[in-house]
């Protein structure tokens, strides 16, 4: 026996546009969050080698310090110098590359040239150039193909 129109279109199911209007939705919901999702790791991983760079970079700091500090006890003071290396496993991904150079200020202008003052001002140039040395270290790494690095520096007085 035939059903009656009402009872068919009581019982209809979803159209084929509402389901592919549905299905759209999902799909351009799912990729935004997946590309949120690679965003998020791209950007963790990112922080981690950031972090890992940073501590190395601490480490070395010190351990570059406190050598200085020895040769100070036994009368040394370094002179301009360049040293570069790779860190031990499991950070063999990571280099650094240290400078020390004197600092040289350019003599102030103060009063007449041959004055006084213009001689203590030379005079103080040079005991800062004598003292005072720049410390500066890079930790470099490669991230996606391309070198990242973190650069610290400080000054080292020798008093």
């Amino acid at each position: 026996m035939p059903r009656p129109a009402k009872v068919l279109l009581e019982t209809a199911g979803f159209t084929l546009i509402e389901i592919m209007v549905a299905v759209s939705i999902l799909a351009i919901s799912m990729t935004v969050l997946v590309s949120f999702s690679g965003n998020s790791m791209i950007r963790s991983g990112r922080a981690e080698a950031l972090t890992i760079g940073t501590m190395l970079a601490r480490e070395k700091m010190a351990e570059i310090e406190i050598e200085i500090a020895r040769g100070v006890e036994k009368g040394e003071f370094p002179e301009d110098k360049s040293e570069s290396g790779e860190f031990e496993e499991p950070f063999e991904d990571y280099r650094w590359e240290m400078e020390i150079r004197r600092v040289e200020l350019p003599a102030p202008v103060v009063g007449e040239e041959g004055g006084v003052q213009d001689m203590v001002a030379q005079q103080l140039t040079k005991e800062i150039g004598n003292t005072v040395r720049e410390l500066k270290l890079n930790v470099i790494w490669k991230e996606m193909g391309e070198d990242q690095s973190i650069e610290v520096v400080t000054h080292i007085v020798k008093m």
